[in-house]
Formats: structure tokens, C-alpha cells, sequence
């Protein structure tokens, strides 16, 4: 159990050539301004040495309160289930380390949280990321539809330390849903074109103000950013703001899109076309009613009038909840009769679709530990609890098959 543990229980360790390190970023004393976490590459080893500067996952009590309202549940309920199974988890990651200064300028991705999230609980994946070398600029976004957010009104707020919370809105069914995602969507797109302006000017050289503090260098990033290959990544909702996002700002020259929940979308008759990136889906198993699924297809269709190609993974045995960092804490808590891929393999799986994927479009530093790690997949036995599992994924192969619609779905199988 977690209590037994002698360091922080924690995360999954990311398992790129580079030691991630973290650190959150906040503009003006205003809801306009940008509040980001930034997850980078260092030039650190070992991170099990720095289990000090981990930090928790879960970063305020009041984002707590926000899962409670999204889950329509007691807040001591859901307090009391995340102490049982997880305790106070922590991110494996090095807060407010020094950013790797050698080798070429680091690829940027810009992410969308989902509906009922924040810029902490994608962490998994953005460590990974991190990892391999990327800088990842998780947005939190201050439309109401995150968990939580925060600001502060002014410096004598932010010098009291009582910042100004934002809660999450719970929108109900009915005529008033659609246009109420729309106004949020298009809030969320404007937030991620500001990221590319504020990281313009870090890696630019351009002072910036962090309201939250001076303990992290920002001038550390300068002529450190490669923002000539920008992705915008988002997951659920945010898949959703990535699209309108990658439409609306060519800055962007590629696109990860994690299962998205494209209602916000329906109006938008022309963004297929206009969107003109490269694009990667990745979805899982259960999400994709049919409108859902055939918005999605309007994309994977559109591939000609200069429109880069498009692929589309469904990832069998996985829920939407595999893309964020809960299974990792609690467990499965959707489908619960559907039998699913252990949570490790789960993210190893969609960290090598994504990074496969960036890898054919922006260089990575080391490909070979791509093909290392990912594509011979023998060390998950390591992570299977239970001589039933160790039997199953003893030795796993992964196949490719089509399905409806030019749909490509992932599954893993034992080796005979």
C-alpha cells in the first residue's frame, strides 16, 4: 500500500531520456491573462534523487471541491476514496528545475484540458512528453468548464495570498447547452492563441511577469522554444478547442486530438476544410456514440484542397478516462463491466501513438529509445500485479486493423 512506500506515492515514471521538471506560470491580475503549467526536459538524472521536489498532484483543496461538483458527489466522499487509494499522490517530476540548455531548440505542444479538469490532470502524459524532450504548456482554462481556476485581483490579493477562484458551471441538458459550449469553446481558443503569443515572447527574450512568484527563471527559455512545429494537443473538450484552435491559428503546424467530445463543433460546417494541419486521433473504446463518431469522420475524410493526412487509433479495452491521470490514482470508475487494458499499458499505449507521431513530423532526440521502450513493450510485466495478468502479458505484440470507415482500431493480444 502507499503508506509502505519510502518515497511519495506517485505517478507513473515517465521513461524518456530526460528527467521532467515542471512549473506553473500565471499573467496579469486578471481572467485574461494566462495560467499555464509547463512541463520541460532538464538536464537532471535519476528522479527517484528528487522525490523532495516532487510536488503533489492534486494542487489546491478548492480543485477538490470542483471534482465533487463535476462528479455531483460529497466533496468527503471523493476526499476520503483519494486518501484510501492513492494518499497524498505525487507528480514524479522536479518543481522549478533548470531547463536543459544543450542541443537543439525544444519542440512546443499547447494542451486542452477536458470538461471538469485542469492543467495537473493530464500530468502522465505531459511528464512523457516532457521526457522526450518536448515543452508542454498545459492550459487551465477560466471558462467555468474546469474544475477550478484562479486568479488574482491585484498585487496586494496576490501579496495576502487570496486569489480569486473560479468555479466549475454545470450546464444542464436543454436548448440553452449548445450555445453555452459554443461561448466556452471559443473562450478556450482564445487562451491557447494567447500561449503562443506569451511563449513568443519567452523565447524571444522578452521579460514576463509571473504572478505567481520569481523562484523560477523564465529567461531560462530564451532562444530555448522551436516554434516553427508547433501541436496543440487536447483531450475530450478540449480535443474539441484543439480543432477550432488549429482552424483558427495556422501557427500550429500539427494536431493531437485525445478522444474528442466534438459537440461544441456541430456549427462548424467548414472546419474540416479549414482545418489544414496534419491531424492524429487517438480515441478509446467507449466514448464515440454515433454523433461523436461520424464528426470525427468528417475529418478523417477531408484529406484533399491541401489538407495534411489524417489517422485515426481506437484503443480497445480503454475508457475516455484512460487518457488522464485518474486511473492511475483510483482506478477504473467508468464501465465497470467492461474488461480494460491495465492503466500502465493503457498510457504506454496513447504516449506511443503520440510520440510515433510527432516523431515522423519533428525529429525527436532520440528515436531510439522510442522503439526501445514502446514498440517491444516487454517490461509491462513488471507493472501487472497477479500471476493471471503476468500469464496474459507475459509477451504482447500489437496489431493494426481496419475498421468501419477507414477507422483504425489498437489492440493488444498474448503471443502464443
Amino acid at each position: 500500500m502507499w503508506w509502505k512506500s519510502a518515497i511519495p506515492h506517485h505517478l507513473p515514471f515517465s521513461e524518456g531520456p530526460y528527467v521532467p521538471g515542471c512549473a506553473d506560470l500565471m499573467t496579469e491580475y486578471s481572467s485574461a491573462g494566462c495560467f499555464i503549467r509547463l512541463y520541460y526536459p532538464t538536464s537532471l538524472s535519476h528522479i527517484k534523487k528528487y522525490s523532495a521536489r516532487w510536488i503533489p498532484w492534486l494542487a489546491d483543496d478548492m480543485y477538490l471541491e470542483g471534482f465533487s461538483r463535476v462528479l455531483q458527489i460529497w466533496k468527503f466522499v471523493l476526499k476520503f476514496v483519494i486518501w484510501l487509494l492513492a494518499g497524498n499522490c505525487h507528480i514524479p517530476v522536479v518543481w522549478n528545475a533548470d531547463v536543459q540548455q544543450e542541443g537543439r531548440r525544444l519542440p512546443v505542444i499547447v494542451f486542452s484540458h477536458g470538461l471538469g479538469t485542469s492543467r495537473f490532470f493530464y500530468s502522465t502524459v505531459c511528464t512523457e512528453l516532457a521526457s522526450h524532450g518536448f515543452v508542454v504548456a498545459a492550459v487551465e482554462h477560466r471558462d467555468n468548464s474546469a474544475s477550478a481556476s484562479y486568479y488574482y485581483k491585484s498585487k496586494d490579493t496576490r501579496a495576502s495570498a487570496t486569489p480569486f477562484w473560479i468555479k466549475f458551471k454545470v450546464i444542464g441538458q436543454g436548448p440553452g447547452h449548445y450555445p453555452a459550449r459554443k461561448k466556452q469553446v471559443e473562450k478556450r481558443v482564445q487562451e491557447c492563441r494567447r500561449v503562443i503569443d506569451l511563449l513568443e515572447k519567452l523565447n524571444g527574450g522578452i521579460s514576463v511577469d509571473n504572478v505567481l512568484g520569481k523562484d523560477f527563471e523564465l529567461g531560462q527559455f530564451k532562444d530555448r522554444l522551436n516554434l516553427t512545429n508547433l501541436t496543440m494537443m487536447g483531450h475530450s473538450f478540449g480535443g474539441a478547442t484543439a480543432l477550432l484552435t488549429l482552424g483558427r491559428d495556422y501557427r500550429f503546424k500539427f494536431g493531437v486530438i485525445l478522444d474528442p467530445w466534438m459537440f461544441s463543433l456541430k456549427e462548424e460546417l467548414n472546419l474540416p476544410s479549414t482545418v489544414k494541419q496534419p491531424l492524429l486521433f487517438i480515441n478509446t473504446e467507449t466514448f464515440h456514440i454515433a454523433p461523436n463518431f461520424y464528426a470525427v469522420k468528417k475529418y478523417t475524410d477531408t484529406t484533399s484542397n491541401g489538407c495534411g493526412k489524417r489517422t485515426v487509433f481506437t484503443i480497445r479495452g480503454t475508457t475516455h478516462e484512460n487518457q488522464t491521470d485518474t486511473p492511475h490514482l483510483v482506478g477504473y470508475w467508468l464501465n465497470w463491466k467492461m474488461k480494460k487494458l491495465p492503466p500502465i499499458i493503457a498510457s504506454r499505449i496513447n504516449n506511443l501513438l503520440i510520440l510515433d507521431f510527432l516523431q515522423k513530423h519533428i525529429e525527436l532526440c532520440q528515436p531510439e529509445q522510442l522503439e526501445k521502450k514502446y514498440f517491444t513493450l516487454s517490461i509491462i510485466t513488471q507493472e501487472t500485479k497477479g500471476s493471471n495478468e503476468k500469464n496474459v502479458w507475459a509477451s504482447v505484440r500489437m496489431e493494426l486493423v481496419p475498421l468501419q470507415a477507414g477507422i483504425v482500431g489498437l489492440f493488444l493480444r498474448s503471443r502464443k
